[in-house]
Parts: C-alpha cells; sequence; structure tokens
C-alpha cells in the first residue's frame, strides 16, 4: 500500500480522502474545515488522518513526510502550491502532483519534477487517483463544456486515448448508446473507462474550453457593513467551488474594504473593483424619480452591478446580495429594486443570510430548464450538502434526471412528488425550517410571483433565484 500526504482540504481534498483506500494524511490550515473533514469523514484509525497545519511550512511538512510515498497538493493560490511543491522536493517525496491554477505557471511547477493539472477540470478527483495509480483501470464522468473542441463532432472523429471505451452519454434527462455517428453536444456527462494517462488526454478532448484561472467569479457590491454577511457566505462557495471572488467597491466604501480583507481567508482569492458610480438618483425617459432612503442601497446596488456588466466584467457565475432592508409594511405586489434586479439578471443572484456551510438546499423541479439542478448538484457535492426536490407528476423526467446526476457525484438527494398546488407546497416545506439554502427559478408561472418575492424579502433562508 502506498501512504499519501494530502495538502489541502477543500472540496476536491476532501472527496479524493473519501475515495482513497491507501493511508494518507491530509494537511489544512482552517481549523473548522479541519473539524468539517473529521466528521465527514469518520475515521478511528491512525493511518488516514487529518490534521490542522500550514501546508506551505516546513515545520508542517517535515515531521509528516516519513513514510510518504506521494504527495497531492490541492491549495487555492498557485504561489501556496508551488512553495510546498519545493519544499517537498527538498524532503524527498519522489512522486508530487500539484493543481495549477493559471496555465503560464506549469512550467514552474514542472521544473521541480511535478506532475500538474490545470484546475478546473470538473473531475479533479478521478484525474488525481489515475495520476496516483496510473496501471489501473478507472471509471471517470466528463462534463462537455461551452468552448469544448469535441462539440459538433462525432464520438468516430475524435481521436480518444488507446484503452479508453466510452461506455454511455447523459443528455439531459436521457442515457444517449454511444454510437460512432453521434455527434458530442454542449451539456452532454461522458462515461468513459480509461487507464493513466488517457484521463487527462480525455479531458482535453471533451472538456477543455481555454478558460484560465479559478473556476469561476462571485461578485459582491459592497457599500456598507450589513453587507459583511454576503461577504461570508461568499467565502464559504468560494472555497467550496474553487471561485475566485470580485468585490464592487462604490467611493466612500474603502475602510469597509479593510474589514472584508480581515474576514477573508488568505487562501481564497479575490481581486476589487473600484465603481465610478456615487448616483442617489436615476432617470427614467426625461422624468427624475427621487427614491425613499429606504430605496436608496437597492437602487445603488441595481445602478453599481448593471454599470459592471454594461462595462465588460470578466465571467461571472453568481451575484450575492445582502437581504434586502424589510420594510415597516411589505408589500409583495410592488416590486422594489431588488426584486427588478434579480428577475432581470442574466445571471444566478444568492440573497444571502446564512454564512456556515450548507446541510440541506430545497428546489422546485419544473419542465423548463435543468439549469437550477446543475447548479443544486455542482453546490451539494462541493459542501456535503443534502438536496430535498419536490415535483409534481408531469416532471418526471426532470426528477430522474436529477436522480442520475446525484448518483453520478455521489450527492444525497430526497425527490418528492406532490399533488397540490406547487406554491403550497414549497411554502409548507420552506416552514418546516429545514433547509439552508433555498434554490427557485425567475419568473415561473407555476410558483406564485408575490410569494416567491416574500422569502427573498421577508424569508430566514438563503435564496438563489436562477434566470
Amino acid at each position: 500500500m502506498m501512504r499519501i500526504l494530502i495538502i489541502g482540504g477543500g472540496s476536491v481534498g476532501g472527496k479524493l480522502a473519501t475515495d482513497l483506500r491507501d493511508p494518507f494524511v491530509l494537511v489544512e490550515s482552517d481549523p473548522s474545515r479541519v473539524w468539517e473533514l473529521r466528521e465527514m469523514l469518520g475515521f478511528d484509525d491512525d493511518s488516514r488522518n487529518v490534521v490542522h497545519g500550514d501546508g506551505t511550512s516546513r515545520e508542517t511538512l517535515e515531521p509528516l513526510s516519513n513514510d510518504i510515498e506521494a504527495a497531492v497538493v490541492l491549495m487555492n493560490r498557485d504561489s501556496e502550491n508551488l512553495e510546498a511543491v519545493s519544499t517537498l522536493k527538498e524532503l524527498g517525496i519522489k512522486k508530487i502532483i500539484a493543481r495549477v491554477n493559471r496555465s503560464e505557471n506549469m512550467a514552474r511547477f514542472m521544473e521541480f519534477g511535478a506532475e500538474v493539472f490545470l484546475h478546473p477540470t470538473g473531475y479533479e478527483e478521478g484525474l488525481i487517483r489515475t495520476m496516483l495509480y496510473p496501471d489501473t483501470k478507472h471509471a471517470i464522468q466528463i462534463f462537455v463544456r461551452e468552448g469544448s473542441p469535441a462539440i459538433g463532432r462525432s464520438i468516430r472523429e475524435l481521436e480518444l486515448p488507446e484503452g479508453t471505451v466510452i461506455g454511455s452519454i447523459l443528455r439531459e434527462d436521457r442515457l444517449i448508446p454511444p454510437e460512432p455517428s453521434l455527434v458530442i453536444q454542449n451539456g452532454d456527462l461522458i462515461a468513459l473507462d480509461t487507464v493513466g494517462s488517457g484521463a487527462r488526454k480525455a479531458w482535453r478532448i471533451f472538456s477543455r474550453t481555454g478558460r484560465i484561472g479559478p473556476s469561476g467569479h462571485i461578485l459582491i457590491p459592497l457599500s456598507r457593513e450589513r453587507d459583511l454577511t454576503a461577504v461570508k457566505e461568499g467565502e464559504m462557495l468560494a472555497k467550496s467551488l474553487g471561485s475566485e471572488m470580485i468585490f464592487i467597491v462604490r467611493p466612500g466604501s474603502e475602510e469597509l474594504l479593510k474589514t472584508v480583507g480581515g474576514f477573508i481567508s488568505k487562501r481564497i482569492p479575490f481581486k476589487v473593483i473600484h465603481s465610478n458610480n456615487s448616483t442617489r438618483e436615476m432617470m427614467e425617459g426625461s422624468r427624475r424619480i427621487s427614491w425613499e432612503r429606504k430605496e436608496r442601497h437597492e437602487m445603488e446596488l441595481m445602478s453599481i452591478l448593471e454599470e459592471h456588466m454594461r462595462e465588460g466584467a470578466p465571467h461571472v457565475d453568481l451575484v450575492i446580495l445582502p437581504p434586502p432592508s424589510k420594510p415597516p409594511i411589505y408589500f409583495p405586489f410592488l416590486p422594489q429594486s431588488i426584486d427588478r434586479l434579480i428577475e432581470g439578471s442574466p445571471i444566478p443572484v444568492l440573497v444571502s443570510r446564512n454564512p456556515k456551510t450548507y446541510r440541506r438546499i430545497l428546489m422546485y423541479i419544473h419542465s423548463r430548464s435543468t439549469q437550477e439542478i446543475n447548479i443544486a448538484i455542482e453546490i451539494a457535492r462541493t459542501t456535503g450538502a443534502r438536496i430535498t426536490a419536490l415535483y409534481k407528476r408531469p416532471n418526471r423526467k426532470r426528477a430522474q434526471y436529477l436522480q442520475r446526476f446525484a448518483q453520478v457525484y455521489r450527492v444525497e438527494v430526497d425527490i418528492v412528488r406532490f399533488a397540490g398546488n406547487p406554491t403550497v407546497e414549497l411554502i409548507k416545506e420552506v416552514k418546516r425550517n429545514l433547509h439552508d439554502l433555498i434554490l427557485l427559478k425567475s419568473n415561473l408561472k407555476e410558483l406564485q410571483t408575490s410569494q416567491m418575492r416574500r422569502l427573498v424579502h421577508l424569508g430566514e433562508r438563503s435564496v438563489i433565484v436562477v434566470p
């Protein structure tokens, strides 16, 4: 058996530790994450251990390096990973596997003899296993992403690595046999068997997009102290998803940025964009509209975000907003500025109320799209949350689609069929107060708009609204 050292206990490190059968030591710098991993893994023997420590420090690594045959470095920053690789090389570790976030840094890692892979690949745990055990046959799944060179080509035209066999293709809610003439489409899930380096070659064929950097971006506008709840929830998601955080700061909020800097782990990459927008009034046609004081903050958020999108922002996967201020009297039939922002956004919007790691996610399955299913699975698989999904009989195929994806990613899911009113059933489940995150589809006719707005404005849980 091979003794393995894992540095970095994020979502990938945690899943890798769950899958490994060989003895290992996992090093994680965040004490709360160490506790989570010990609870999640539940190991009682010393051969499979999680320790608290700095993965870049020789003082941490040297006592753990005895009898280590392979090390896997999975921290969020390339500078930290490179420092760890250098130290491991000095300690005599022969096999070092490292995650690299930016392609231009790969050569520097390889100078130390490290085997590298570019993050994100979409199936990091499977790829690492093929690098640890190159002579073993592995079953892996790869998502075909937008920009993949495989899109529009038939299986016959793909130059698959030797020994690689496609077992099946999941397209939306249908399993498709891999006929040689079948044309690959964006969003396909490819299940294949491969050996050793064939996994990396297969990934280049199916999933390479040319995108460099972390796995997406989380955008958070900052303007007042109450936004710090959104910052903490954003940090939790960024750490789980491997994302970069982008803060938009309006003039006069520079002091708040210093406070935010003290909140965020040094291992979470983030950047700051200074907005030129200081408007407290907006023009609609030729008529100037003055907003009440309680509306001004939401108005500023919407204006700042619109400006950011208009000026060519980097790729953004999620916008996180603080919860709107609760008015003395709430009129759900009168949309407020934050409602207009959410309902008009081309990007999923999270209204933040829960900075802790999610344990349960609630969603309603409908027939219009699978985007919120994909989002729920991605968040659940990286945070360890359990999904509760409500559906009516006509949406049975979408429920089966969710169930299959949950099996692929080993996500626990409870699928509940009901026969009544969707709005009533969803609100009834919300009132049970079991869920940390509620996932909704914007402008869905099956759900009453006024009640969905009430969840956004007056609810006690975080809500993601998907366009």
